[in-house]
């Protein structure tokens, strides 16, 4: 395995000062948020060999505790993760935190973390451009958008939306808790996915200003959950992962307008799975824009754990294809590398990362038998040409 490499190296047209220490085409750094505490807490890199599927030891990079949730800029020069630690005294719990990246992929804090707008940040994008970055704030049901400098660090936040409202379940759903927030392929607007009241919120963003102003909303099914989505690269459809209800909603959209129009709910599960004590997490599409894949969480350690991958119909609908173990206890996130030939999946409570083989003709995945221990293995950020 070549040593460890930074993602300027990938990119000398980007950064042509960067050295490269190893082959772009055969081996692919990859960041890694985890969920550690203590002196394991924050981002780790690895690398993984894309003749092999092997992964090199994670390296630790940066210490924040909570770090759950990583996304790199579009110019591969920095990178931002949420946080547990407190902005201020009296502040709510948890942040945002900005790194500029190294050569060799280390990652330099760029000032202090900063508000995410809420409690409890769960998720984190970027605008198309990368001056606006977008933040999920799970515990106080808000959303905020915040401006990026040229050198990459984060001003205060432009915009915090408050959601409001309850759903059909008393315990997960008595109040608002936004999952996570992607900006569609324009840039013209952003999808927040609100596990609490079962709505898609839907926000007109200006990135030049790092604003969201409220455009409307999409509702699912009572007791759904929305929790994660995805849009096409046309733009043209929306994926919403609804962890509740164990459901995949497919959304028609107007590129005009923002608006979503439900077109199908199909389970996330295959026909006779129990779907006791399982709940889902997370949700990609190929590379290829064929196929649509999705993490499956067995809340009992009873081996349940899986991904289901469907085909993309020419109407966007969805039909299974496959649905396979995860290796891994609590799939919390998962990444397909940019070739659409692998993809890793963090384990949360088994605190490892699997790695998976993907057939892009068929959207058909094989686990390796190949696995990297990783504390409270969170997120999966691929630093690639994606």
């Amino acid at each position: 395995m070549n040593r460890l490499v930074g993602p300027a190296a990938l990119l000398a047209a980007l950064v042509a000062s960067a050295s490269f220490a190893s082959e772009p085409e055969k081996t692919v750094p990859v960041y890694l948020g985890t969920g550690a505490k203590g002196e394991e807490a924050g981002i780790y890199l690895s690398e993984l060999d894309l003749l092999s599927g092997d992964l090199a030891p994670p390296r630790h990079v940066a210490t924040l505790p909570g770090a759950g949730f990583v996304v790199l800029h579009p110019s591969r020069r920095f990178l931002y993760a949420t946080t547990r630690r407190k902005v201020a005294r009296g502040e709510p719990n948890g942040g945002v935190a900005a790194f500029r990246v190294s050569d060799d992929g280390g990652l330099e804090p760029l000032g202090e973390v900063r508000s995410s707008g809420g409690s409890g940040p769960c998720h984190v994008t970027l605008d198309p451009s990368g001056k606006t970055l977008l933040v999920a704030n799970y515990g106080s049901g808000s959303v905020a958008s915040l401006p990026i400098g040229e050198d990459g660090s984060l001003g205060a936040p432009g915009s915090v939306r408050q959601h409001a409202g309850s759903g059909a379940d008393p315990k997960r759903q008595a109040g608002p808790h936004a999952h996570s927030i992607h900006p569609s392929p324009d840039g013209r607007f952003a999808y927040a996915a609100d596990l609490g009241i079962d709505r898609v919120m839907i926000y007109a963003l200006d990135a030049a200003t790092a604003t969201l102003t409220p455009a409307g909303e999409a509702k699912v099914a009572p007791g759904s959950g929305p929790r994660h989505l995805k849009l096409t690269a046309d733009g043209a459809r929306l994926y919403l992962l609804n962890e509740m209800a164990l459901t995949v909603t497919v959304f028609d959209r107007d590129a005009g307008t923002g608006a979503l129009t439900e077109a199908q709910t199909i389970s996330a599960l295959p026909e006779g799975a129990d779907p006791e004590k399982m709940s889902c997490s997370e949700i990609r599409i190929h590379p290829n824009g064929r196929f649509v894949t999705v993490a499956n969480r067995d809340l009992t350690e009873a081996g349940r754990d899986s991904l289901s991958t469907f085909a993309i119909g020419e109407d966007g609908q969805l039909a299974r294809v496959q649905t396979i173990g995860a290796e891994v206890w609590i799939p919390r996130n998962f990444e397909l590398a940019s070739s659409g030939r692998w993809l890793l999946v963090a384990g949360q409570r088994s605190s490892e990362v699997s790695v998976f083989g993907v057939d892009p003709a068929t959207g058909e995945l094989s686990f390796t038998g190949k696995k990297l221990a990783l504390p409270t293995a969170m997120c999966v950020e691929f630093v690639d040409d994606r």
